[in-house]
């Protein structure tokens, strides 16, 4: 049987696609298993119309058809507000921070594959990339791992009253800021979505002018019960053996702790990470959400 040819205002077509359908379908928040199903629900219906060809905007109309027979009306909804974002002028950035072995590297993957998000980045990159320009003796903070960092202000005069560990943090993330700075700036530029994912995005840290160009969208990954988030360090690879995280739980714990309350300052959803199943459609949920509220601000 020839292939359905779908094509937009300018007349250019390319054969309809089942795994392009079932990645916007999950895009929009159905589960991939189930929206490869639907996707060849569509195509079944494709077959059955007589020509060979389809507008965009009418084999929208047919999935709507499909996910309204076949799901229900919020569906409908979900989907045609995600077909929508493609026509918006803000890029989708997704920033999810966490302390270290919460999932939050796992999930960020998941949901940039679920989302059809090409460019993921971690903030312990741009840390990488500070390490290879500026020596220990210039920039020592950089120099550490998160959870270490207070070891770079030992040695300084501090108030008392103030945690090294949290100062340590704090500066470092301050100094990972410039760069997670400069790639927003560069998505807003591009119009390109992205997910970054890594400790040391504090929650609302988003300069206004940047989340006035884009869809932000923030959230912290937690793991509240103490022995599952240990044996989050015993299921690394032994490139990252598990002792050394270990030996500064109690530092990785403090913060956890800093960031959950950070974005509860802020306004920041907090995101209980005790199972990827259940932890995944809570961030669709979140970005989702944010896509139709701006979404449905734009002029029709």
């Amino acid at each position: 049987m020839p292939e359905t040819i779908v094509y937009n205002r300018e007349r250019h077509g390319l054969p309809y696609s089942k795994g392009l359908m079932a990645q916007s379908l999950s895009a929009s928040g159905i589960s991939p298993e189930r929206a490869y199903e639907l996707a060849r629900m569509v195509e079944r219906r494709l077959d059955e119309r007589t020509g060979p060809d389809i507008a965009v905007d009418a084999l929208n109309e047919l999935v709507e058809e499909v996910l309204l027979e076949e799901e229900n009306a919020d569906a409908v909804r979900r989907f045609h507000e995600w077909q929508r974002l493609d026509r918006l002028d803000q890029p989708l950035v997704v920033m999810l921070a966490g302390s270290t072995g919460v999932g939050k590297s796992t999930l960020a993957t998941m949901l940039a594959a679920r989302l059809g998000i090409t460019r993921v980045i971690a903030t312990d990159v741009i840390r990488q990339v500070l390490r290879a320009f500026f020596s220990r003796e210039f920039m020592p903070i950089v120099h550490y791992s998160a959870f270490e960092a207070g070891r770079a202000v030992e040695q300084l005069y501090i108030d008392p009253r103030e945690d090294p560990d949290i100062l340590g943090f704090a500066r470092q993330a301050k100094s990972v800021a410039t760069g997670v700075d400069a790639i927003v700036e560069r998505a807003c530029l591009e119009r390109t979505p992205m997910v970054l994912e890594g400790i040391h995005l504090l929650p609302g840290a988003l300069r206004e002018e940047q989340r006035q160009r884009c869809i932000a969208v923030e959230a912290v990954v937690t793991v509240e019960d103490e022995e599952l988030h240990r044996s989050h360090f015993a299921m690394r690879g032994g490139h990252r053996p598990a002792e050394r995280y270990l030996s500064r739980f109690e530092q990785i714990r403090k913060l956890q702790d800093y960031l959950i309350g950070q974005a509860r300052e802020r306004g920041v959803a907090v995101i209980e990470n005790e199972s990827v199943d259940r932890a995944l459609p809570r961030l669709m949920d979140l970005v989702l959400d944010s896509v139709s509220r701006v979404s449905s601000s734009e002029p029709r």
